[in-house]
């Protein structure tokens, strides 16, 4: 097992060893630099294979900031995978294949960065931002508070499982901002939408012209009060259908005790009911109730035609302001029982 790992370590110092001597364009080392590099790169995998992963990440880090390369990339993903970064560690297998490309001492950590990266694909979600192909200069989008490129957006952006917040501001734009929940290996997609700020408001002295003063306009006056229908055509009205329902409870209560009475008694050949002993004092309720009810139920009919007429009269000769009246809030309530009803009135009855 030993011997294994001591392999593995050789062959990565041997793989950093051969990058770190090949020159690059955009940056030249000094000897210190690199010697100093492949140092903290063999104390870096010692770490890894200890199982300090936090320790070995800084390192590799700070090699990669002196040579970047596919093998340094890999084991910084390598690193991160290991902490449960899984969304950063895709984003490191990747960059690992893109740079070991075109670098043929490089094709042993192209093909295990490949390997790992397809592997993590499939439970790491992305997301993808679609911006406006109008979108103005100076567009910053971002994912949980922090920058991303917004060329790679349509192409996804590996993530993390759970909610994530994006945000997109332009200059002369209103804010954009949303939120999504991504799940394991998902595949979501949402559009930045931008609308323009509203313009601003102009100031007194703008609006004002040369003398620099700005008269507002004056309110509207109110509407003229009006004096048409009085209040007593909407009580009448309120008290004819409260009459008129008054007297359909009543009728609906008498047949309710009829159909008691003919339940629970029978008629004789003399024309007297026969009731059971029992039953006796409801069955005398539900009679009394009954004789009272039609009475009552023919009287409030009556009076509801009546205050309905009075009411539809009195509406008829001004209609004008009828819906300015009603609102004056008359109430009319009735209550019915089987031991008779009343009617209850209340709210501002003058004009």
């Amino acid at each position: 097992m030993r011997g294994g790992r001591s392999l593995r370590t050789g062959v990565a110092l041997a793989l950093l060893a051969a990058s770190l001597s090949t020159a690059t364009a955009a940056r030249t080392q000094s000897e210190d630099e690199l010697a100093a590099a492949r140092k903290t790169f063999a104390e870096a995998v010692a770490d890894e294979n200890a199982k300090r992963y936090d320790s070995a990440l800084e390192k590799f880090r700070q090699v990669a900031a002196v040579k970047d390369t596919a093998n340094v990339h890999y084991r910084i993903a390598s690193c991160l995978e290991a902490l449960g970064q899984k969304a950063q560690a895709l984003v490191g297998y990747e960059a690992a294949v893109r740079l070991g490309q075109s670098d043929r001492t490089a094709a042993d950590v192209v093909r295990a960065a490949t390997a790992r990266a397809t592997a993590l694909d499939k439970v790491v979600p992305r997301l993808a931002v679609l911006v406006p192909g109008d979108a103005p200069a100076g567009l910053e989008v971002r994912i949980d508070d922090a920058p991303v490129d917004v060329a790679a957006l349509p192409s996804g952006v590996p993530l993390d499982p759970g909610h994530h917040t994006i945000t997109a501001t332009a200059p002369g734009d209103v804010p954009f901002r949303t939120g999504v929940t991504l799940p394991e290996g998902g595949r979501v997609s949402i559009t930045v939408t931008l609308e323009p700020l509203a313009p601003p408001a102009p100031s007194g002295a703008q609006a004002g012209g040369a003398t620099g003063s700005a008269t507002a306009p004056p309110p509207p006056p109110p509407p003229p009060a009006s004096h048409g229908v009085p209040a007593g055509a909407w009580v009448a009205i309120g008290l004819g259908g409260a009459l008129a329902a008054g007297s359909v409870v009543s009728f609906v209560l008498r047949s309710s005790n009829l159909s008691t009475l003919d339940r629970d008694c029978t008629t004789g050949s003399d024309g007297k009911l026969s009731c059971p002993a029992r039953l006796t004092g409801e069955v005398n309720d539900a009679r009394n109730a009954a004789k009272v009810e039609g009475p009552l139920g023919i009287g409030l009919a009556a009076g509801a035609a009546v205050s309905l007429g009075v009411g539809i009269w009195l509406m008829a000769s001004n209609p004008s302001d009828a819906p300015q009246q009603a609102a004056r809030g008359v109430h009319v309530s009735p209550v019915v029982s089987q031991r008779g009803g009343m009617l209850v009135v209340s709210g501002p009855l003058e004009r």
